[in-house]
Parts: C-alpha cells; sequence; structure tokens
C-alpha cells in the first residue's frame, strides 16, 4: 500500500452512518427543515459541507435518509418485541408501548423530527418513511385485533383505537424532556396505562405493575 494510500484512508473526511444520522437529527430536530442547512449539518458533524454532498445530494435526500432509517429501527424495535404473537393481548400491549417510550427516550431527536419534519417529504421520499411507520402500527393492530378477538378489548373501531394508542405513543415528541422529572420506566408504565385505557383493557388494573 502506498504512503498516498494510507493518508487518504486516514484523513478526517469519512463520517459513519451514526455521526450522520446524529448531526442530521439535532439539527433538524432544533432547527426545522427551512431552518436547517447543509453546512450547518456538516458542522455538527464536524465534516466539510463538500463532503457531506459526497453522500447526499440534497437535503431533501438526508432528510428522508435519517426518516427512514431511524422509522425502520422502531418498526424492527417493536416487530421483534411481538414476535411469537403469545401472550395476553394486554402484557403485548404493554410491551410495545414500553418498546416505544424506550425508542424515544433512547433517541429524542428522531421522535421530534420524524412527526414534524415529515411533511417536507413527497413522493417516493415520503412513501418510503411511510412505509416503516405503516410497519410499527401494524404491530399495535395486531395486539388489539387479537384483544378484541379474545373479548379483553373493548372497541367501536379497530382502526381508530390502533391510531388512537399510536398517536399516544408519538405525542410524546412534543412534551419529553431527558432533564425531566419522570425516567424512560415511569413514562413507559403511565403511557401503557393509558393505552390500555384506551382500548378498554378489562386487565387493566392487573397489568398497570407490568412495565417497570
Amino acid at each position: 500500500m502506498s504512503t498516498h494510500e494510507v493518508r487518504r484512508r486516514a484523513a478526517p473526511h469519512f463520517i459513519d452512518r451514526a455521526t450522520v444520522i446524529g448531526a442530521a437529527l439535532q439539527v433538524f430536530a432544533e432547527s426545522g427543515f427551512h431552518g436547517a442547512s447543509m453546512r450547518g449539518i456538516a458542522a455538527v458533524a464536524e465534516t466539510s459541507q463538500s463532503n457531506l454532498y459526497n453522500y447526499f445530494d440534497s437535503k431533501v435526500a438526508l432528510l428522508r435518509f435519517v426518516l427512514e432509517t431511524t422509522s425502520r429501527e422502531l418498526a424492527d424495535a417493536l416487530e421483534a418485541g411481538d414476535a411469537d404473537g403469545e401472550g395476553e393481548p394486554s402484557a403485548r400491549l404493554v410491551r410495545a408501548v414500553e418498546g416505544y417510550v424506550h425508542f424515544v427516550t433512547a433517541n429524542p431527536n428522531a421522535s421530534t423530527a420524524g412527526i414534524t419534519e415529515v411533511r417536507y417529504l413527497e413522493g417516493e421520499d415520503r412513501s418510503s418513511v411511510v412505509a416503516e411507520r405503516d410497519r410499527a402500527e401494524a404491530v399495535f393492530r395486531r395486539i388489539v385485533e387479537a384483544g378484541v378477538e379474545a373479548g379483553e378489548f373493548d372497541v367501536a373501531d379497530i382502526g381508530f383505537a390502533t391510531r388512537a394508542v399510536v398517536t399516544l405513543c408519538n405525542s410524546m415528541s412534543g412534551w419529553y424532556r431527558a432533564d425531566g422529572p419522570l425516567g424512560p420506566s415511569e413514562i413507559a408504565r403511565l403511557q401503557a396505562d393509558m393505552a390500555l385505557g384506551l382500548v378498554r383493557s378489562r386487565s387493566r388494573c392487573a397489568a398497570e405493575g407490568d412495565v417497570g
């Protein structure tokens, strides 16, 4: 290997996936799509603007990448948590809500940017993000359907109840603060209790203490 090749590989221009996502989400969450700039994101990522353009040809492309990636991570986590589909529906719903809460508390910028900035994506860019969100929602729908079928949940409309539970989880992006008085476990317990109330779970009281 030549000296030139060694220097090229060691040059501080490479930015890894996690760095790009973290920097972009921070800037989008703090400044919004219109307030964000490729220059500002590059600065947070500690790279050059021209180097960032080597990876993404526009701010829209970068927004799609980070929102699609984080939405996929959430959907993967929820699907893994309910992969076997076994257990009482109320316990499954508690686990799903807990998984959602812990994702948001671990990735607050992803939650904020995901809720507020997706409106700036159109066409295929938007569809790719929505597809991952639909996967996440499908996990909750399966649980609600199972609860209704088992006679454990009492809802007038399964789709409406599912969206209500997902909206409850999404609402955290508007109020969660890492330095707030409640920690992730306590928030998860309270959110799960609210979700069980939304579907009128018959075992709500028994399930309330399941989230720790």
